[in-house]
């Protein structure tokens, strides 16, 4: 598989779909009581690590692909 046709068709979705669920993670974390929202950290910070290897797949594509 060419760089391209991974970062179009595995990167780019992965990441539109991990800014979806952080953004719906944020408004989880905003309704819940702050005791109760330490697996929502846990999860949101995971989804950050994953955000964030999408995002520099997608710029080594970008600058060396």
């Amino acid at each position: 598989m060419l760089a391209a046709d991974f970062s179009r068709f595995v990167l780019i979705p992965l990441f539109v779909l991990n800014m979806g669920a952080m953004l719906i993670t944020l408004q989880m974390k905003k309704k819940t009581k702050p005791e109760f929202s330490g697996n929502l950290n846990i999860l949101y910070l995971i989804e950050n690590i994953i955000g964030l290897g999408c995002a520099i797949g997608l710029s080594y594509i970008a600058f060396f692909g």
